[in-house]
């Protein structure tokens, strides 16, 4: 079987994954569009960023242990 990857408007989404099944294929997934992508992305990026921020604070607080940058490249 081949797998295909289209990108089509959201008010056919529906129609087509229909038409699809009907012809016997199988429908595997229904992404987001680009706009939905890119919030995700730019949350991931700032829920990260907060992350290192609160563990930068907690390293100044000497909660935690911080790497040198050789145990970080030994890690490469």
């Amino acid at each position: 079987m081949t797998t295909l990857t289209i990108e089509i408007p959201e008010k056919v989404k529906k129609t087509l994954s229909d038409l699809i099944e009907q012809l016997g294929g199988k429908v595997v997934s229904i992404g987001i569009d680009k706009k939905q992508r890119k919030a995700g992305k730019k949350k991931q990026i700032l829920d990260d960023l907060e992350e290192s921020v609160k563990w930068i604070k907690l390293h100044q607080e000497g909660k935690v242990k911080a790497k040198t940058i050789e145990q970080l490249l030994d890690e490469l």
